[in-house]
C-alpha cells in the first residue's frame, strides 16, 4: 500500500522554494539553466528520489527542475545515484538469502 500524496499549501510550496533556492540558486538542479532566463521554463519541486522510495516533502529529498527536466526523469533514480549505489553494492559483496 502507498502513502498517500500530501497536498501542499501555497505558503508551504513558498517556503520550499526559497529554501531551495537559496541552497542551489535559481536554477534547474538537472540541466542547470536558470529560471530567470527563460521564461517560459517553469519550475517545478521534484523529488530527487522518487516519491514512492521516499514519501514526503522533506527538503533534503527536494530539488528544483524545470518541467522539462522533471518530466523526463519522471519516477526514475537519477544516475549519479545509480552509480554512487553501484558502487558501494558491488553485486560480489551480495549474499544469498534463499
Amino acid at each position: 500500500m502507498s502513502a498517500a500524496r500530501v497536498r501542499l499549501t501555497p505558503e508551504l510550496r513558498t517556503a520550499l522554494h526559497c529554501e531551495l533556492r537559496s541552497r542551489h540558486g535559481s536554477r534547474c538542479f538537472y540541466c542547470h539553466r536558470h529560471f530567470r532566463h527563460r521564461p517560459m521554463r517553469r519550475k517545478t519541486l521534484d523529488h530527487f528520489i522518487p516519491h514512492h522510495i521516499w514519501p514526503g516533502w522533506d527538503v533534503d529529498n527536494l530539488v528544483l527542475a524545470c518541467e522539462r527536466c522533471n518530466l523526463a526523469k519522471a519516477d526514475n533514480l537519477p544516475w549519479p545515484l545509480v552509480w554512487l549505489l553501484l558502487a558501494v553494492y558491488r553485486p560480489e559483496n551480495w549474499e544469498l538469502t534463499a
